[in-house]
């Protein structure tokens, strides 16, 4: 058994398992730190961050507006305040917030639905398009780097692997509200 100091206190290691002093009344595995990170996201959030300071500088935009304009310029008719929603990754108010920034910014532009007028469109201007591939550009290049030596054969298995996990999410967030409503 080894023992290091660290600012959480006493971490033992054991046969190539981690203990945390009192803080943890579980056994951590090394990998489960890498999972976290990976499936939280933070080294890619870091990293993505640094690479688009530059667009939010030159374009005055936050990193929700490079976002939405991301998934406007990808999501082809699934384009409605809704639709954004439903990625999980804004709250309605950040969503509303960017969505009159950028209509401000002529960057983008709203349409009424034929079939129901309560439902509107967003769409991309012809401004919005340079800033788009500009960002297309950084996300190709965040790719390449991420995934440098990673064979296509790996990155199949990572993208089912993680269609595989987001939809494990999905369907617990989605019973998680069920049984809220069913306690109403």
């Amino acid at each position: 058994m080894i023992k290091t100091l660290s600012a959480g206190g006493v971490i033992d290691i054991y046969d190539n398992k981690w203990y945390i002093g009192l803080k943890l009344n579980y056994e951590v595995e090394p990998m489960d730190w890498m999972l976290e990170g990976l499936l939280q996201g933070t080294q890619f959030q870091k990293l993505y961050n640094r690479r688009i300071e530059t667009l939010r500088q030159e374009y005055d935009l936050r990193k929700v507006d490079i976002d939405i304009l991301y998934f406007l310029f990808k999501s082809g008719e699934h384009n409605t305040p809704k639709d954004i929603s439903g990625l999980n990754l804004f709250n309605k108010g950040h969503i509303s917030q960017s969505i009159g920034r950028m209509e401000h910014q002529q960057l983008i532009y709203s349409v009424q639905d034929q079939d129901d007028r309560r439902c509107m469109h967003i769409m991309l201007t012809e401004k919005a398009v340079k800033v788009v591939e500009e960002i297309t550009a950084l996300r190709k290049q965040m790719y390449n780097i991420i995934l440098k030596g990673v064979t296509s054969e790996e990155q199949d298995v990572l993208l089912r692997v993680s269609r595989k996990v987001n939809e494990n999410i999905k369907e617990a967030l989605e019973q998680q509200v069920r049984c809220k409503d069913d306690r109403r």
